[in-house]
């Protein structure tokens, strides 16, 4: 199945396709996003993480055509 995906910056982006596209085995959770983004679990309570704008947990089953978006929140001044 297919999901897209709006990676944080620091995400290893040669696992997804040219327009921002990520095979998944069929009733793949979050957390194998965060793996095939090779995204560290430590920084998971740093970033917020929305699958079809909706916040939701790393054990969430994905369906396909699933948006993956990411946001990092930062303050500064």
């Amino acid at each position: 199945m297919k999901v897209q995906v709006y990676p944080p910056p620091f995400a290893n982006l040669t696992a997804l396709d040219e327009n921002g596209g990520l095979d998944l085995e069929p009733g793949a959770r979050l957390f194998s996003v965060y793996r095939r983004l090779k995204i560290p679990l430590v920084l998971q309570p740093l970033i917020v993480c929305n699958v079809n704008y909706q916040r939701v947990k790393l054990n969430t089953q994905l369906k396909e055509g699933d948006v993956i978006s990411f946001i990092l929140p930062l303050t500064g001044g």
